[in-house]
């Protein structure tokens, strides 16, 4: 609520309302709960599409054009 002072604290990689002093970034990443939310997410691989979802895209592609722009 204090734009002067948030210009002066540094973001956590893991929650971007986390808001820390830089000198304790450090610390605030290797205790972040939210640390835990991202890694798991990696280490399930949920950071990729379901298997249904990519079974279900379009496979509709553009028509050739037959316009000649040189002409």
């Amino acid at each position: 609520s204090n734009p002067e002072i948030a210009k002066k604290l540094a973001t956590c990689p893991f929650n971007a309302r986390h808001l820390v002093p830089p000198c304790e970034l450090s610390n605030h990443i290797l205790k972040c709960n939210d640390r835990a939310f991202v890694e798991q997410d990696v280490v399930s691989g949920s950071f990729e599409p379901p298997q249904e979802q990519m079974k279900n895209r379009s496979s509709w592609q553009a028509p050739p054009c037959s316009e000649d722009w040189e002409t």
